[in-house]
């Protein structure tokens, strides 16, 4: 008899399937693998999740959440326009640099589609949907013409390719940002140099 009430196996694998990830990455997790730490029948996991890809899903789901909130924070700052755009840039750096193996999986080729997983495609958008929002000085999405759309998503893509091309150098070991200096600061200066902001205001505060 497996040690878990049948209601408790998903949280269960899921939990032993984020501390796999953190120490090896998506390629170590395997349901059979997860049912054999947990203690639950080789069965069992597949009555939760479809396959590796549906496991893969749930954490990337959990970890686009935690990221969402990290950047929602961010944005609800009450800072300028050009210091909130390199403070969410900071915290997407930093997110990655906390959770490397969650950001190459949300990011990477091991995410299973989006196309299969919509609940994994609406937490991805939202994340899209937090750096939009911020980079557009329009509030409402009714006030906006489709010149506005356009331009606010062009903008929104521009920023987090921005962050996420110096996200992805620091944690694949290209880029180290200096041990004399906040990462924050490093940041700032990358994404203000990049904007064309003036040097006063690349050191925003929280």
């Amino acid at each position: 008899m497996s040690k878990y009430h049948h209601g408790d196996v998903r949280n269960v694998l899921l939990r032993e399937a984020e501390t796999i990830l953190r120490k090896e990455g998506p390629g170590g997790l395997s349901l059979r693998r997860l049912a054999r730490l947990t203690g639950v029948s080789e069965a069992a996991p597949y009555r939760h999740f479809d396959g590796k890809d549906g496991i893969l899903a749930a954490v990337a789901i959990a970890a686009l959440k935690r990221f969402g909130d990290r950047l929602e924070e961010t944005a609800k700052l009450a800072l300028p326009h050009e210091e909130r755009i390199m403070a969410l840039g900071a915290a997407y750096v930093e997110f990655a640099i906390e959770h490397p193996q969650h950001f190459r999986l949300i990011f990477g080729r091991e995410r299973p589609p989006l196309d299969q997983y919509p609940d994994l495609r609406d937490a991805a958008d939202s994340v899209f949907d937090i750096l939009q929002r911020s980079v557009t000085n329009l509030d409402q999405r009714g006030d906006m013409t489709l010149a506005d759309a356009a331009n606010a998503y062009n903008r929104a893509l521009a920023a987090w390719s921005r962050a996420h091309g110096i996200a992805t150098l620091v944690i694949d070991g290209m880029i180290s940002p200096p041990l004399d200096q906040p990462l924050q600061q490093f940041v700032f200066g990358l994404l203000a140099e990049d904007l064309g902001i003036p040097a006063s205001l690349q050191n925003p505060k929280k």
